[in-house]
């Protein structure tokens, strides 16, 4: 008898069920909209996204000389030796010279490596041996720069890789060029509201794409600055502008 009671009231609920289902749509009745379907909406409708690009040229404030000593000798260990000599030279002339910290000098490269002699039908022979240590200095007189290099070629670099000019501010600078970029996008989407008859609003998303940073290299030749004309007084070395660019991609409520 209870399990006939409860199969009874169960078809009863079901029943009722069915009956307010029917009679809502009977009565024309619609389920609510969901809130977030509204918002997507409004988003495709109101809004108007644009780029915002921002440029900017500083002068550098710091350079970066790869300065490299190559010797040769009969064995590894005379090679070897000859190069720390000259090592040893270049560095005195460049920290008590021109005030370059330890922590400015830092070794890039260094290697020996044997030296062969190539002739036909016959197996390679060794010749000698050459002897490679690269420097990265990092230096902040650029007025001093050309006197640094000169100096460094007499003392016993014998051939000066690459220098780049730079700067230490890139973050100061990243966030001056990104305000820049946004600006640039509040005009634009200013521009077409008004063009639309409409006012631009807050901005609902940023995207950053990034800030492209240029700093100036300044290759040689294989020949170092030694083996140019000796009539020329000093090496003179230019930096020039640094250049950074950043793009933003912004969306605007219209009004």
């Amino acid at each position: 008898m209870t399990q006939l009671t409860g199969r009874m009231t169960w078809r009863r609920m079901t029943m009722a069920v069915m009956l307010t289902g029917a009679l809502l749509v009977g009565t024309g009745v619609a389920a609510p909209v969901p809130v977030h379907a509204a918002a997507a909406e409004f988003s495709v409708k109101d809004t108007v996204s644009v780029s915002g690009m921002g440029e900017l040229e500083v002068t550098p404030d710091v350079a970066y000389a790869e300065l490299a000593i190559d010797t040769r000798g009969k064995t590894a260990a005379e090679a070897q030796k000859q190069n720390a000599v000259l090592f040893e030279k270049v560095k005195q002339v460049l920290t008590s010279k021109y005030g370059v910290q330890e922590k400015d000098l830092k070794t890039v490269n260094f290697s020996v490596n044997p030296e062969y002699k190539y002739v036909e039908n016959k197996e390679p022979q060794i010749i000698g041996y050459q002897a490679q240590h690269a420097v990265r200095v990092t230096y902040r007189d650029l007025n001093r720069l050309g006197s640094l290099v000169d100096a460094a070629t007499d003392a016993g670099v014998n051939r000066v890789v690459r220098i780049q000019f730079d700067t230490e501010k890139r973050a100061d600078y990243e966030a001056q060029v990104l305000e820049k970029a946004v600006q640039h996008a509040a005009k634009k989407a200013s521009t077409l509201a008004k063009a639309a008859g409409r006012e631009a609003g807050a901005a609902l998303t940023i995207t950053e794409s990034g800030a492209d940073w240029s700093p100036i290299r300044v290759m040689y030749d294989a020949a170092s600055p030694s083996d140019m004309k000796k009539d020329v007084a000093s090496t003179s070395l230019q930096g020039g502008l640094i250049k950074l660019n950043a793009q933003v991609q912004i969306q605007y409520q219209l009004k």
